[in-house]
């Protein structure tokens, strides 16, 4: 399985009208986020692991899987794990 890693900071939006919500920053994902070795025998994106193509493929999972720039923490996408123990939090997609 490939896999996607990224750190980030959590933050915090405060709302006056309802409870409080943590989000991660998502960052434009490039290969040195990505473990090669896994996604170059993959099986649907093996061919394109080393191409030039490889950057939009990665934009594009990454609007598929959260919709947007932000990774909110009440609403974590399925493959998707969050690890907040540290400083900074340690976001890791499983594909």
């Amino acid at each position: 399985m490939a896999t996607i890693q990224f750190k980030g900071k959590v933050k915090t939006i405060y709302y006056t009208y309802q409870a409080n919500r943590d989000y991660i920053q998502i960052p434009a994902l490039n290969s040195k986020h990505c473990e090669m070795n896994a996604f170059r025998v993959h099986p649907k994106y093996g061919s394109y692991a080393n191409s030039q193509l490889f950057p939009g493929i990665l934009a594009r999972l990454s609007k598929t899987i959260f919709g947007g720039k932000y990774l909110y923490l009440d609403q974590i996408p399925e493959g998707v794990t969050v690890d907040t123990s540290g400083f900074l939090a340690v976001v890791t997609i499983t594909v």
